[in-house]
């Protein structure tokens, strides 16, 4: 099944609490029963042309396939417009994926899946989960975002895991990092050193969302390794072509591994409050 999550940033503005960013964030593990796993299992994706960001747990075929096909149509102008507003983009997709699992064989499917659509229209954020049942047929619904950094969906098998540390230790008032983007990464990546679900594991994969450009695709920093998508970069990559967070959701230098010049600096990783 997997573990999926996402989370929101917001800022203070002269107008009042604005939200700054919105990320989805993923496990890397791949299963086919228990034994079988493959930890470079692709699960957050990002439109490079439009500002649309897409994760999913659950079956693992149909919405790699459905993301596969709906991002290059997104990214050529195909499926969606520059005028369309969160709520339509989000209702193209929508019959897209339905209209797809109509062709789709059922022997193919696994019981349920779910998509999440992360969307920006001007300056207004969006997010959207698709969940698939395979007795009830696919429905859509928008999940409040709100006006605070926090976590605001966690879904998947290794979700009840995740969520018993953040009620428990991050989203506790006394905690040094109660209500920032930074507790959430932090509360995923402990929750997937300690994982116990054997369908979920591997590194975090992060995609991301701003209030300028698309979607931002973030490498990993852990243990002085680079990784992207759960695999270590060990091969000759272009690293300054996109950003890379540490452990600690920090920016770091994918060439020294240090943080950058100019980041702030965040309280290390505290698993109590």
């Amino acid at each position: 099944m997997t573990l999926i999550i996402s989370w929101v940033g917001v800022d203070d503005k002269k107008t009042g609490k604005e939200i700054s960013s919105l990320y989805i964030a993923s496990d890397s593990r791949y299963t086919a029963g228990i034994k079988t796993k493959f930890d470079y299992g692709i699960k957050v994706f990002g439109a490079s042309k439009y500002p649309e960001i897409f994760g999913f747990c659950g079956d693992v075929l149909f919405p790699s396939t459905i993301l596969g096909q709906i991002i290059p149509q997104i990214d050529n102008g195909i499926l969606l417009k520059e005028s369309d507003d969160c709520n339509s983009k989000n209702s193209k997709i929508f019959t897209y994926i339905e209209t797809s699992l109509k062709e789709y064989p059922d022997t193919f499917l696994g019981n349920t899946f779910t998509i999440i659509h992360g969307t920006r229209f001007g300056k207004d954020f969006k997010l959207f989960k698709f969940f698939y049942n395979k007795k009830y047929g696919i429905e859509v619904s928008e999940i409040p975002l709100g006006k605070r950094s926090t976590k605001v969906l966690s879904d998947g098998s290794g979700a009840k895991e995740f969520d018993n540390k953040w009620s428990k230790i991050w989203n506790n008032p006394k905690h040094n990092d109660y209500r920032t983007s930074r507790a959430v990464y932090h509360c995923l990546n402990q929750t997937l050193k300690e994982i116990k679900d054997p369908h979920t594991g591997g590194l975090p994969q992060i995609i991301g969302l701003y209030r300028n450009n698309n979607s931002r695709i973030f490498g990993i920093v852990e243990n002085e390794s680079k990784y992207i998508y759960g695999k270590p970069s060990s091969e000759d990559i272009n690293s300054t072509s996109i950003e890379w967070r540490n452990e600690n959701f920090e920016r770091v230098d994918p060439k020294t591994l240090k943080i950058l010049e100019g980041s702030q600096r965040q309280p290390l990783q505290d698993a109590t409050p």
